[in-house]
């Protein structure tokens, strides 16, 4: 009856958020969950997971599915990657778009920020032309928790010393009262957060030049990594728009995408 409930409880969390559990994963649930479950006065996880599955998804769900979700994150997490930012990618990009002057960029799963703020200093830091272009980042995530912090901007000392030096902390955050350090405005404000579902059908508009979906396919089944990379297909620009992928993912024969290498980064365009 258990595994039963169990099994139920990872059919709703993977259709509504992709991601992908089994069995093996029950510690992972009743360790995440034993909180919110004993503020529920539910007497054990089982019951209260049968209780999810036998209700209406509504804001208990999602305070669940967001305790599940994996928000590991640091600023300029995978150095190789950014170095083949600043020295191709970016570059390219900038040529590709001289004309009109914007540049499109969307970090998907970005968790409490430190991705999209990790852009958004490296392009203000090597790109001073950009200072007169229309440069827009947009952040999604799940979490509606993560991304109050996102917006915040507030690290402990622990998070910001994870990939930031001394050089760009002093530059670009500062101390609160509190004992945090703040991301200043200046890269504060050029990042926009909103809430997004890598499940839910992507707008057509707007098109993006260069779009992050690092270290989140590792998460999700066969048929949700298809699905969201249509979505993620429908959003890149079509001639030339870029997917960045984490480390160790890659979509290699896939008809929808060719591969296209920035030094030892493998990125992918519209096919």
């Amino acid at each position: 009856m258990t595994d039963e409930v169990f099994t139920r409880f990872y059919r709703l969390l993977e259709q509504k958020t992709g991601i992908s559990l089994d069995s093996t994963k029950n510690y992972l649930i009743e360790s995440r969950l034993a909180e919110i479950c004993k503020a529920q006065d539910q007497p054990s996880i089982t019951e209260f997971l049968k209780a999810l599955t036998s209700t209406s998804v509504g804001d208990l769900h999602w305070q669940v599915f967001e305790a599940l979700v994996t928000n590991e994150t640091m600023f300029f997490r995978d150095r190789q990657f950014f170095d083949a930012l600043v020295q191709s990618i970016i570059p390219e990009i900038i040529v590709r778009r001289k004309g009109e002057r914007a540049l499109r960029i969307s970090c998907a799963a970005v968790s409490t920020g430190q991705e999209a703020y990790s852009i958004a200093i490296a392009l203000k830091e090597n790109f001073p032309e950009l200072k007169s272009w229309d440069v827009y980042i947009q952040a999604t995530d799940l979490s509606e928790r993560a991304l109050h912090r996102a917006r915040a901007g507030l690290y402990t000392r622990t998070e910001i010393e994870r990939g930031l030096d001394s050089y760009l902390i002093n530059k670009y955050l500062t101390i609160t009262s509190a004992g945090k350090y703040q991301i200043n405005p200046v890269i504060r404000d050029s990042v926009s957060f909103f809430p997004g579902n890598l499940l839910d059908p992507s707008p057509a508009y707007p098109k993006f030049d260069l779009i992050l979906l690092r270290n989140v396919l590792i998460y999700f089944g066969q048929a949700t990594k298809e699905k969201v990379l249509g979505h993620v297909h429908r959003q890149l620009s079509p001639a030339d728009g870029i997917l960045v992928l984490g480390a160790t993912e890659s979509i290699l024969g896939s008809a929808s995408y060719k591969l296209q290498q920035h030094g030892k980064i493998s990125c992918y365009t519209p096919s």
